[in-house]
């Protein structure tokens, strides 16, 4: 009976772990008019893309209609999408687009703070130092948190087409390449933005007595 027993367990199929969907597949499958996989691309992005948006944006409430707006478009505009396209870029694109449209219809570039939004807090912050923004001793979280402020107002202060770039690079942690295609411009542009945004934060933090990061 043992023999038979081991046999029988052997025979039984094996369970294989199925992958989930690429964010490509969900992309494609919107476009065939499957909306629940919409939910699934909202569940995996609403909070990155409402922290990029909101380092962009001097409101929260304006970050939150952008991610809505952006998904909407995703939906409406489903049928742009490219197979073979990477969705992430898609979407940042949309989204960068709105964050202009809010921006130029204020007529007036206000930066951030980071600290506004809880949700913005739970970003790893490259530029503004290592991301121990939660330390236990008072004096030490009130400096950090002076720091990431200066930082967020240098920001503020370069070229916006710099700022974008170093936001999608250091924060979002995006490759040129991918940058080039959100932004519509060569690579090498890209890099040129990247190395004089660079430049133009060191002298802004400079000017407020920080060493650039």
């Amino acid at each position: 009976m043992g023999k038979e027993a081991r046999r029988d367990r052997r025979a039984e199929p094996m369970e294989v772990p199925v992958p989930s969907p690429s964010d490509e597949d969900l992309a494609l499958a919107v476009q065939a008019g499957n909306t629940d996989s919409l939910g699934a691309l909202v569940a995996r992005w609403e909070q990155p893309l409402f922290r990029f948006a909101v380092r962009l944006l001097d409101r929260p409430e304006d970050a939150r209609d952008v991610c809505q707006e952006t998904f909407l478009r995703i939906l409406r505009r489903s049928e742009r999408f490219r197979e073979g396209a990477r969705f992430s870029t898609w979407m940042y694109q949309i989204a960068l687009n709105l964050c202009r449209d809010q921006i130029r219809r204020r007529r007036r570039w206000k930066w951030i703070s980071l600290e506004e939004s809880p949700r913005s807090r739970e970003s790893a912050e490259p530029l503004g130092g290592p991301a121990e923004g939660r330390a236990d001793d008072p004096g030490r979280a009130l400096e950090l948190r002076e720091r990431r402020r200066a930082v967020s107002e240098a920001l503020g202060a370069i070229p916006r087409e710099q700022r974008e770039v170093l936001i999608l690079k250091e924060y979002e942690g995006l490759k040129f390449r991918e940058i080039a295609e959100i932004l519509g411009c060569p690579e090498s542009t890209v890099k040129s933005r990247m190395y004089y945004g660079l430049n133009a934060l060191r002298s802004e933090l400079g000017r407020r007595g920080l060493a650039a990061p």
